[in-house]
């Protein structure tokens, strides 16, 4: 099964979380998102550093300091967030752009058929922004269920 490993589910609570302050500009300290998701707050401590060493929140220092998006949510794509903790998507080791090491590469008959459905889901996550994380809205309009046609 396919599925985010616990530190990249947190980091998208914590940059959804920003996003709903980035039109007044806020800022949110490790605390107030650690205590508002139940995450624990040596953890997210860690995962707000390697969000900022990468370049999608800025920490601000001070009294009020915490963290805060570095560009505007619809510029940070849910891919962006998943390839600091997950490293490059790729549904099998054979599909990252490493050296091949498969010894069934050559005769290998899903390899293609791999390589569509994980270029499908990449594109899925580079296309899904932070922005859109929020959920519906009067503008955007509902989102499909998963499953039925949009």
């Amino acid at each position: 099964m396919l599925k985010l490993n616990r530190k990249t589910e947190y980091a998208l609570l914590a940059v959804e979380h920003m996003s709903r302050k980035e039109a007044a500009q806020g800022v949110s300290s490790t605390r107030e998102i650690s205590e508002a998701y139940q995450i624990p707050y040596p953890l997210l401590a860690k995962i707000m550093q390697q969000l900022a060493n990468n370049g999608l929140v800025k920490a601000i220092k001070g009294t009020k300091g915490g963290y805060m998006l570095a560009k505007p949510s619809v510029h940070i794509s849910v891919a962006d967030v998943v390839e600091i903790f997950e490293g490059e998507v790729a549904m099998a080791e054979c599909l990252k752009h490493e050296k091949i090491t498969c010894p069934q590469w050559d005769g290998c008959s899903i390899k293609d058929p791999l390589y569509e459905l994980n270029q499908k889901i990449y594109s899925l996550l580079s296309h899904t922004t932070v922005h859109d994380l929020l959920g519906p809205s009067e503008d955007k309009g509902t989102l499909p269920v998963f499953g039925e046609a949009p």
